[in-house]
């Protein structure tokens, strides 16, 4: 391609549906293709302070990636032809950590090179088809929204034991929705019909019992998952509201059983205000839609809930200011489940509140704290976890 332009670096660093930032470095083509990076490196400075009844107390710190990994991205996008728009994007996702917990032993310089995204795209009179891996549509909403989605949030999938994170934290996943996760899929989005937008997806379930509980099975069927969102904005202010579902049979000790799940939650934004509030219900999902905990050792499903709420302040465009509460439970299950370390917890909870400042367009600087609480069916302990992190994203 011949180069033609340059476009200079724009816009602060925000992730959208793909996973990329909004800042793009692109350069362009006479015969109508352009080639466009994008991405982020981010950092942070976390402690961690862990009150674990009948385990003594545990103080970490460590400097590592917040929820997002660093991402580059590369996009390539090809001129119209017949009312046809091709374009595609792959996507690396490096892990600043050092380190990572495996069985308890910390493994330096494990740190991950993951591949979350690889897709390609069809845009028409139809809609657009995507073709590839990339961020699923069940509770994607939830963790695009999410004030933590450029911090750190939880450090682990409960309060109690280790606290050092291994590829990234997690946010809010697990501490009020479940992991929207990125997945190999073929999905169609309609083309906007007055702020309604409705999307369907089939793609590569999660295998519960070899992932998780090691045992291979011969048989695999896809997952399903759809998407009905409303988006639109009037004097001084937007809204958008979406609800999402997913759908997956689901082989565990011998039994066949299906996953499901819905999420409904909205966003508002008036004057300075931003308000975000969603619920989910799930079965067979586990905690954090992961699959841990997910069925009892009879093979019936484990029923869960949770929700967050988060309201937050954009002083001069520049700076949010932003807190939330979130809850993720599981109910007790009817016979022991298989040990994954999590088939007794009854609730997980989190407080978060934040600032995160724009200094420039590709220089946001974050301070976080977080309030972490996991209760249990089986016992009265209930370890408490406070994370304070300290850092920040560059971006292009």
């Amino acid at each position: 391609m011949k180069k033609t332009t340059l476009a200079s670096l724009i816009g602060a660093a925000a992730f959208a549906v793909a996973g990329a930032a909004n800042a793009t470095i692109v350069v362009g083509g006479e015969n109508g293709y352009e080639f466009s990076v994008d991405g982020n490196i981010n950092q942070f400075f976390i402690h961690t302070d862990s009150d674990n009844p009948g385990m003594g107390d545990q103080k970490n710190s460590q400097v590592a990636n917040g929820l997002l990994p660093t991402f580059f991205g590369f996009n390539v996008s090809a001129p119209e032809v017949n009312g046809l728009k091709v374009a595609a994007r792959v996507s690396i996702s490096p892990s600043t950590n050092d380190g990572s917990y495996f069985g308890g032993a910390l493994n330096q310089g494990s740190g991950a090179m993951e591949q979350r995204e690889a897709f390609a795209t069809v845009d028409g009179s139809f809609g657009q088809v995507m073709l590839g891996k990339g961020l699923g549509l069940y509770s994607a909403n939830n963790i695009l929204l999410d004030q933590t989605l450029f911090g750190v949030g939880a450090t682990g999938l409960a309060a109690g034991g280790a606290q050092n994170s291994a590829v990234t934290t997690l946010g809010r996943i697990g501490w009020g929705y479940e992991y929207a996760n990125w997945r190999s899929q073929i999905k169609w989005t309609s083309n906007d019909m007055g702020g309604f937008k409705v999307a369907v997806a089939v793609l590569d379930a999660d295998d519960y019992e070899n992932s998780i509980y090691g045992r291979g099975i011969e048989e695999k069927d896809p997952r399903y998952e759809a998407s009905i969102s409303y988006a639109g904005a009037f004097d001084g202010g937007s809204m958008k509201l979406w609800l999402d579902g997913m759908s997956q049979k689901v082989e565990y000790v011998g039994t066949d059983d299906r996953s499901h799940a819905w999420t409904l939650g909205g966003q508002l934004v008036l004057g300075g205000f931003e308000a975000v509030a969603a619920y989910y219900d799930s079965e067979g999902q586990g905690l954090a839609g992961l699959g841990l905990g997910a069925f009892d050792a009879n093979g019936d499903a484990r029923e869960g809930d949770g929700y967050y709420a988060q309201l937050g302040y954009r002083f001069g465009g520049q700076t949010f200011l932003a807190a939330s509460y979130g809850e993720s439970t599981l109910d007790n299950a009817g016979a022991a489940t298989i040990s994954d370390g999590f088939g007794n917890l009854d609730k997980n909870s989190m407080f978060t509140v934040g600032v995160y400042h724009d200094v420039t367009s590709n220089l946001k600087l974050v301070a976080e704290y977080s309030k972490m609480e996991t209760e249990f069916h089986d016992t009265s302990a209930e370890p408490e976890t406070d994370v304070i992190a300290i850092g920040g994203f560059i971006s292009w």
